[in-house]
């Protein structure tokens, strides 16, 4: 069945089943996807699952809704789509074999939407997000979401650093070749707006694009990064 992957910056990615012809999306009680923030209206948007295809109509919300970035009052959705309601993004999964797997992750193994687990906001008037502040959200999480780095000796391994960070050496997440890597020896983190690689050993060789890094270093599209004698790009998806 068809699916939204529910993101925000307060809890771990979930799936939230669409498995009733109509759907409410908002803050109020009366909807079926509780989204508790004050930048999301009482009942925000509605979702309508038919023969036909699964459609998306923004309800009057005070912040409205984007589809992949553009504006919409009504969308037909198709697999992949993201649609920022507020402060939360939801990515939709249709019902196609492909559709199993998010971000190389087996759909089935997210944990469902609980609103429990949500941080809940004041139960106050609706804090209505400009259209510009709509936008820098869901490309700050795209990005956060979307980025991976790709190891350039073999690209079937790649990392989504995400939120969480990823760490390097012998002691890390990611295990790298050359003198020095014992420990953690360099990390990738998040700082709310980019990703930026940190050297951690301070003999490890780190750098990016050739240029050493001391300290940390933001990463942008197609960086080549370089940690002790292993080299990785940076990727975002389109």
């Amino acid at each position: 069945m068809p699916r939204f992957i529910v993101k925000s910056n307060a809890t771990r990615n979930q799936r939230f089943e669409l498995d009733k012809p109509e759907t409410l999306i908002g803050r109020g009680d009366e909807c079926q996807l509780v989204l508790p923030n004050v930048s999301v209206s009482r009942t925000h948007a509605r979702v309508l699952v038919g023969t036909q295809g699964v459609t998306i109509e923004d309800l009057n919300s005070s912040s409205g809704i984007l589809v992949n970035g553009k504006r919409a009052e009504q969308h037909m959705l198709k697999s992949g789509d993201e649609i920022q309601v507020g402060k939360f993004s939801l990515v939709f999964m249709g019902d196609g074999r492909g559709d199993r797997f998010f971000k190389g992750r087996f759909v089935e193994y997210l944990a469902p939407y609980e609103v429990g687990g949500v941080p809940p906001d004041d139960d106050a008037a609706t804090f209505a997000l400009s259209m510009d502040a709509l936008k820098r959200l869901q490309q700050d999480t795209h990005l956060v979401d979307s980025a991976r780095l790709v190891m350039e000796s073999d690209k079937k391994r790649f990392w989504y650093p995400e939120d969480r960070g990823i760490t390097f050496g012998k002691a890390g997440m990611v295990q790298v070749d050359g003198w020095f890597t014992g420990g953690v020896c360099a990390e990738i983190g998040w700082d709310g707006r980019q990703h930026l690689v940190s050297k951690k050993g301070w003999l490890t060789h780190v750098s990016v694009n050739g240029q050493a890094v001391a300290g940390r270093r933001p990463l942008r599209q197609r960086d080549q990064v370089r940690i002790g004698k292993s080299y990785f790009t940076y990727e975002i998806d389109d």
